[in-house]
């Protein structure tokens, strides 16, 4: 399963980088410093409590920002060391290169609004029915970032354990259920939930269908290959019950699946 997800995070964590640099710069100075002032403004629709919030958040992010860049400085990056020396401010593209993709939710979390629905209206991920303030970005990459981490640092994924949230955000159990039509939210405890919101990431942002198809294949492949395996123990009398399958997989795991490819194709 690391194996399988590990490109897939990869490729969501490309995509959403380029998406948001796209539509950050659109039309002004590049340099993050300017980003900072004209477009990291979400602050400015919020009041009372709320804008405090954000607005420590922003200042937050511009200190993490820093250490970042100051980090890559003192790494040799090629290109953060151009612009450090040449006394010019680092553009958000050179910056998105060395960030962790927490940082890049976080500053989506103080992206302005319009920008925020931009992004989302290009992926057809935004319903302001439940989204009134365009979350659906930020919160999908925190979900991915807790799975694209264990992966990257071979934790155990098996059992979603590295989910950090207590609770996942009512859009996007919503998102997932009606872009694919199924009967019953999810909640992300099993690892096809956050197969199905990558593969609606990797499909709305413009990735063929043969490539997408070969991903769920692989998860498929290996879902089978630990039910021949649970199928062996149980006929062994082995103590490994369908119970403690139905645990790791989830129920009506085919059903789901075949809901799954019916989006893709």
């Amino acid at each position: 399963m690391k194996a399988i997800f590990y490109p897939i995070t990869m490729k969501f964590e490309t995509i959403i980088k380029n998406l948001i640099v796209n539509y950050s710069v659109l039309g002004i100075d590049p340099s993050f410093d300017n980003v900072y002032r004209q477009k990291l403004t979400f602050y400015r629709s919020q009041r009372g409590r709320r804008r405090t919030k954000s607005i420590n958040k922003r200042l937050r992010l511009k200190k993490d920002f820093d250490s970042e860049i100051a980090y890559a400085y003192a790494s040799n990056n090629i290109v953060i060391k151009h612009y450090i020396e040449e006394n010019k401010s680092v553009p958000l593209w050179a910056l998105f290169e060395v960030i962790s993709l927490g940082n890049v939710g976080n500053y989506v979390a103080c992206l302005n609004r319009e920008d925020k629905e931009k992004v989302a209206d290009f992926l057809n991920l935004y319903n302001s029915q439940y989204d009134e303030n365009v979350k659906i970005l930020e919160q999908s990459i925190f979900l991915i970032k807790d799975l694209r981490n264990a992966v990257a640092h071979n934790h155990i994924i098996f059992d979603c354990r590295f989910r950090k949230a207590q609770n996942v955000a009512q859009n996007l159990k919503a998102t997932v259920k009606n872009k694919l039509h199924l009967e019953a939210e999810t909640n992300f405890d099993i690892l096809f939930d956050y197969l199905a919101l990558l593969m609606i990431f990797l499909k709305e942002s413009g990735n063929s269908r043969s490539e997408l198809n070969s991903y769920i294949t692989d998860f498929e492949n290996s879902v089978n290959i630990l039910y021949k395996s649970t199928e062996e123990i149980a006929h062994n009398k082995e103590p490994l019950p369908y119970s403690v399958y139905n645990l790791i997989i989830g129920e009506r795991f085919k059903l789901k699946l075949n809901k799954l490819k019916e989006y893709i194709n």
